[in-house]
């Protein structure tokens, strides 16, 4: 009787030492893809997303303007669908799609005197493009993602008339492109970028000297802004992650 008491308690000892084993090995495998089956980010991913910028190639050869099509190309591998409008005088009203990324193109019919009243304007032109997206074009979008302050006075429009989450990303601020300058250009430029730090859903930036200077200047909470390099090899997972969590947390369908 003993001896098969003590054969149970060997049988059980191997099966929970097995059952440890195995344990071990799917967290380390759960911990190199950074996935975590209990945090609740990880939600569902949008179906459509918008981005926002006032560079992307080919007509622009830039930090945004690559960093925007890198994004696009890579949001498109993940199953997103990716429209992405910006301005380009010479191709306005046209629709090109480029590796599954519809661009469209706009122009500003406004002459400005300043980037300033650029932006401002522009916004007529992208709420038309928006507007034919979702009645014309693909339905409903999901997510508004834009890129630099240019492009926030739009997004924010948008965020507002639409109910959707807004992801913004800033690759600079106004004090660090002009500083020790104080007027009313560069005050209303500021404005902007601070509306955009309080109203969006989630900051990105790409280095972690501009995420201090973000949070310097325009005081958002630490966690909403991520410091996410487009040259390390997983970037766009990250940026589909954020993107699950304020789908998850912020859908203003549901109350923010």
């Amino acid at each position: 009787m003993q001896q098969s008491t003590d054969t149970v308690k060997k049988l059980n000892s191997n099966e929970q030492h097995s059952e440890y084993i195995r344990q071990m090995f799917i967290d380390k495998i759960l911990q190199q893809i950074k996935y975590n089956p209990d945090d609740m980010s990880y939600g569902k991913k949008p179906k459509s997303v918008v981005l926002l910028s006032s560079e992307y190639l080919p007509k622009n050869i830039s930090e945004i303007a690559l960093h925007c099509k890198s994004l696009a190309d890579g949001l498109v591998d993940k199953g997103i669908n990716v429209n992405v409008i910006t301005p380009d005088p010479w191709k306005d009203g046209q629709v090109v799609e480029m590796g599954g990324v519809k661009v469209h193109y706009i122009n500003n019919s406004i002459k400005s005197y300043s980037p300033l009243t650029w932006a401002l304007t522009l916004n007529m032109e992208i709420g038309k493009a928006v507007s034919k997206i979702v009645y014309e074009g693909d339905g409903p979008i999901d997510l508004i993602h834009a890129h630099q302050w240019e492009m926030f006075p739009s997004a924010l429009m948008l965020q507002s008339a639409l109910k959707r989450p807004l992801v913004v990303n800033y690759y600079s601020t106004q004090e660090q492109r002009t500083p020790f300058v104080n007027n009313l250009y560069t005050d209303s430029v500021k404005n902007i970028e601070y509306s955009a730090s309080n109203d969006s859903d989630k900051i990105h930036v790409h280095d972690c000297w501009l995420k201090s200077e973000v949070m310097r200047q325009y005081s958002p909470k630490n966690e909403k802004v991520n410091v996410l390099d487009p040259s390390k090899r997983r970037w766009t997972s990250d940026v589909v992650r954020d993107y699950k969590w304020v789908m998850q947390n912020c859908n203003r369908n549901n109350g923010h």
